[in-house]
């Protein structure tokens, strides 16, 4: 990608020397290093395609006028009368008010039921996706890793019916637990016949697995592969943020290790599953919950980043009591 990124201009004098030195570079011959070229363009192309979909941070103006809507409003009030507000404040200034979405994710509150069939625009029972994580995870070798999560959804109702957390992209052992899970939550004694879009590149040849998904009564002539940029599924159940956790973070090409301190995948883990067991649960991130201590922790170690702390304060730290009014 690199080399091909460096050639000069197509028609230029320079472009055959180019070519000529890069190729040679990668050990590759020339005519292939062309067909390289050519590969590399049409996914750009592609790229920008799909990118096309998918949803945009905020304007940094909108997002103002979010914030003073927000102040203005005062702790309590609801989504709807703060997005309320937000619009009109955007059409005084003749800008792009904030969707009711973006107000949620602002508001660290559940999205609604979504509608995945509609949103991604295929028509099927169940979902197979992955999405990075914006949680750095220890990776082999020491090297940090963008945590990846993968998600089986039942399309129809808007909702995970199973998940795992992995260092990168999940083997296809990581699946074949996530369908077992999925069975052992589901208890389909006779499943009906089911359909099931998976994302590209998705390692589901595992005989195992293929036997947990039939019980499901997703048989292989009813799976499809999205060509499209894996996350869009749980882009349309979380939109940008799950808590407040991102989901699909942009990664930065000339860096792709530009992540935080990484965490241990134990702590990872329990709180991203705390995350989605909140979101479906419809309970408000700040809200004081039931949880094990471990869990707890570690979403505010995710979400508010690493602190030092002793193993003592890691076992018995509680999220903080919130006022019961403000709970209401």
């Amino acid at each position: 990608m690199l080399e091909v990124e460096e050639l000069p201009k197509k028609g230029s004098q320079r472009m055959a020397a180019a070519v000529t030195a890069a190729a040679a570079r990668l050990g590759y011959k020339q005519r292939n290093f062309f067909k390289i070229i050519r590969a590399y363009k049409e996914s750009l192309k592609q790229t920008d395609q799909v990118l096309s979909k998918y949803p945009r941070q905020l304007p940094n103006e909108t997002r103002a006028a979010l914030e003073e809507a927000i102040a203005n409003a005062g702790p309590g009030a609801r989504p709807g009368a703060i997005h309320s507000a937000a619009e009109a404040l955007c059409k005084e200034r003749n800008i792009n008010p904030p969707s009711g979405r973006a107000v949620r994710t602002r508001l660290n509150l559940p999205a609604e039921i979504t509608d995945v069939v509609a949103y991604t625009g295929k028509n099927t029972d169940y979902a197979l996706d992955m999405s990075p994580l914006d949680v750095a995870v220890d990776g082999p070798n020491n090297t940090p890793y963008r945590a990846v999560l993968t998600a089986f959804i039942d399309a129809r109702h808007g909702n995970v019916i199973a998940h795992t957390v992995t260092v990168g992209r999940p083997m296809a052992d990581d699946l074949l637990h996530l369908f077992t899970e999925a069975v052992e939550k589901t208890k389909p004694k006779t499943p009906s016949p089911a359909s099931l879009v998976i994302y590209r590149g998705a390692p589901i040849n595992d005989p195992r697995l293929k036997a947990q998904m039939r019980l499901l009564g997703i048989s292989e002539p009813d799976i499809q592969v999205d060509a499209r940029r894996p996350g869009l599924p749980l882009t349309a159940l979380f939109g940008t943020k799950l808590g407040r956790v991102a989901v699909n973070p942009r990664s930065d090409p000339s860096n792709p290790y530009a992540v935080d301190e990484s965490l241990p995948l134990h702590v990872v883990r329990p709180a991203i599953a705390l995350l989605l067991e909140r979101h479906h649960a419809g309970l408000q991130v700040n809200r004081e919950i039931a949880a094990i201590a471990s869990a707890t922790t570690a979403v505010q170690v995710v979400t508010k980043g690493p602190q030092k702390s002793n193993n003592q304060e890691f076992t018995s730290a509680r999220l903080p009591r919130t006022n019961s009014k403000n709970s209401r």
